[in-house]
């Protein structure tokens, strides 16, 4: 049997601590956090709708969080994802184009995008970034990689995280959300209605 080179528990997760304590670390991230809290726990009152996207992991995290929003804090949010809407907006006018075009369907002024993406540069979510603000959205965005990547600008919140591990970024990118759900909520401990 071949040996396998293996990371360690203990490293890998001092390495995703480290990460974590840094992003926590800056004054600034943490007022951004407590801005999106206040943001979307406001849709409460105002009706408004939270999309969620990403691509590949970071659809997954898109997916669970516009389900936690809305099952658990109560908000009206969903992930504009789903093999059916996703194939045919691919094939009628680009994958470039598929989540601008469910926005330029579903979207309307004052509806919040939080837009997710590890590299921060899929052409597909820029440009949904772009017709949020065309319809005066307010956009929130999680990248991480480079800090120049074109994501990190393009929000009205745009929260970086400073790796380029994927995993890390998926995960940390699902802690910060499940922050703000859970903020909204009032606890982290709830039970399932």
């Amino acid at each position: 049997m071949e040996k396998v080179d293996s990371i360690l528990l203990v490293d890998y997760y001092e390495k995703f601590s480290s990460i974590a304590q840094e992003f926590l670390s800056d004054e600034k991230n943490l007022r951004k956090m407590e801005e999106c809290v206040r943001l979307l726990g406001a849709t409460r009152d105002t009706e408004n709708t939270i999309f969620l996207i990403g691509n590949g992991g970071s659809a997954s995290v898109a997916e669970h969080i516009a389900i936690d929003l809305t099952k658990n804090a109560g908000l009206k949010a969903m992930a504009i994802s789903g093999s059916p809407m996703l194939t045919t907006f691919a094939n009628d006018y680009g994958y470039e184009n598929v989540f601008s075009k469910a926005l330029e369907r579903f979207a309307k002024k004052g509806d919040i995008l939080i837009a997710i993406s590890s590299s921060g540069s899929s052409k597909n979510i820029l440009n949904a970034c772009d017709v949020a603000k065309e319809k005066e959205m307010f956009v929130i965005t999680l990248s991480g990689f480079d800090r120049r990547n074109p994501l990190n600008s393009k929000g009205d919140i745009n929260l970086w995280v400073d790796t380029k591990a994927f995993g890390f970024l998926e995960i940390f990118h699902g802690f910060l959300l499940h922050y703000i759900n859970d903020s909204i909520i009032g606890t982290e401990v709830y039970m399932i209605r």
